[in-house]
């Protein structure tokens, strides 16, 4: 995809490495004649279980290339994706800057004007192959005026540019464009072996792709922890661990009768910012949200990772920072003559089974136990004691908080009344 400063985000810059591993043909990258690049193929092929970055293997792509005397100045691999924030992924390679740039494409591209006047646009959405000399008598002004990035490449040096499509989805092709600095620009031989490679490149980069696809679906589905879970083969029902966690359960006051007040587009941007407001400092945290039950939050912190005190401190600071951004997302609210919104938090420190449950086809990687259960039942005593915090006292017990009792309290589920502890007024 076309990648401009509006259309997407920077997310890493490599150093370039040319490496000892290559065997240049000569000195001078593009002097010589390309020869059968065999070895690159077995190399992609081969290289296909190495767990090194996209980015790396495309550097070294292109510098096995320019190694074979194929005169590469600028490459770069466009990539869609499934992602809430983002429609591919895109790497950018610069022989003489050393550099290989990744960047995340946000959604919206299609509308952005660098897009709509890109070169690889018709590459991406229709699946053609392009090829345009941008060099002397031989440039293609047609191209050139109506591609301004062509122009640009050009003023910069580029002579060549040659963008061919790799495979499908929702679409949308991968695509790779090769440009060239070398006086006459690529010669039929070296797009011959640019075009020989375009099956290779085809399968290895789709295998990635459905690898990036299905931990990004699962990542934003179940979370990046148990999506990592997941993808590693924890699948089977009944396995899990069980583990010492925080649990942090919330639920909005008053949804049911804003459900039957609001129109259902409107229903679902509420949900959408309450659960913003609370999932952020979770995640921010370390926490993991284990799931949306309608307008309430289930989230974990693993006491497997750190100490009790270091993990009930960011609990109550995710707490704490969720109720504020709450406070301030209804006073925002209430400046356009909406209701206001509650919630109520509860905070418990116990042991939970991590894993599977379900139905032998239809399977859910949650959190269950006793623990579970009075988590949730502290925060339905925020009601009855009129506190937007409560907190369990083996919560108490590990945390360095000044904490205060709030009494003893029937439980439901528990045989004795339990003990409460919320935070101190202010």
């Amino acid at each position: 995809m076309a990648v401009s400063e509006t259309s997407a985000v920077r997310a890493h810059e490599t150093v370039s490495k040319p490496a000892e591993l290559f065997t240049f043909i000569s000195e001078t990258p593009g002097v010589g004649h390309p020869v059968v690049c065999d070895d690159i193929v077995e190399w992609l092929l081969g290289d296909r279980r190495n767990p090194r970055s996209g980015g790396e293997r495309f550097d070294q792509l292109c510098w096995r290339l320019v190694g074979k005397g194929v005169p590469l100045w600028r490459a770069t691999f466009s990539t869609p994706t499934l992602h809430p924030q983002y429609q591919g992924y895109a790497y950018r390679w610069w022989r003489d800057r050393a550099v290989v740039e990744e960047f995340r494409v946000l959604h919206g591209i299609r509308e952005t004007a660098d897009y709509l006047v890109s070169p690889i646009r018709s590459v991406i959405e229709q699946g053609v192959t392009v090829h345009y000399s941008l060099e002397g008598d031989n440039a293609d002004h047609a191209a050139i005026a109506a591609f301004p990035m062509l122009g640009r490449l050009r003023s910069e040096g580029a002579t060549d540019y040659f963008a061919v499509p790799l495979t499908l989805f929702n679409d949308n092709h991968q695509a790779i464009t090769w440009a060239s600095d070398q006086p006459g620009g690529f010669s039929d031989a070296h797009i011959e072996v640019l075009t020989k490679l375009l099956p290779v490149l085809g399968a290895v980069a789709d295998a990635a792709f459905m690898r990036r696809i299905a931990g990004g679906v699962l990542d934003t589905y179940l979370g990046k922890t148990i999506g990592r879970r997941v993808l590693d083969g924890q699948i089977h029902r009944g396995h899990g661990d069980r583990l010492q966690a925080i649990l942090m359960a919330t639920d909005l006051r008053g949804f049911t009768g804003l459900s039957d007040r609001l129109p259902g587009e409107e229903l679902i941007a509420l949900l959408d910012d309450y659960f913003e407001a609370v999932s952020q400092p979770i995640l921010a945290r370390g926490g993991e949200i284990l799931k949306f039950i309608g307008d309430g939050v289930l989230a974990i912190f693993d006491l497997s990772r750190r100490a009790a005190d270091e993990a009930t401190e960011a609990a109550l600071t995710a707490a704490e920072e969720g109720l504020r951004r709450l406070a301030e997302l209804s006073q925002r609210r209430a400046a356009a003559g909406r209701s206001a919104l509650h919630m109520g938090v509860g905070l418990h420190l116990g042991e939970v089974f991590y894993g599977n449950v379900g139905a032998a086809d239809r399977l859910d990687f949650t959190a269950i136990g006793p623990a579970v259960n009075l988590t949730s039942r502290l925060e339905g005593l925020t009601k009855r004691l009129d506190r937007p915090l409560l907190i369990s006292e083996d919560f108490a017990r590990a945390s360095q908080r000044p904490l205060v009792s709030l009494g003893f309290h029937p439980v439901r589920g528990l045989s004795r009344p339990a003990e409460i502890f919320g935070l101190p007024d202010r």
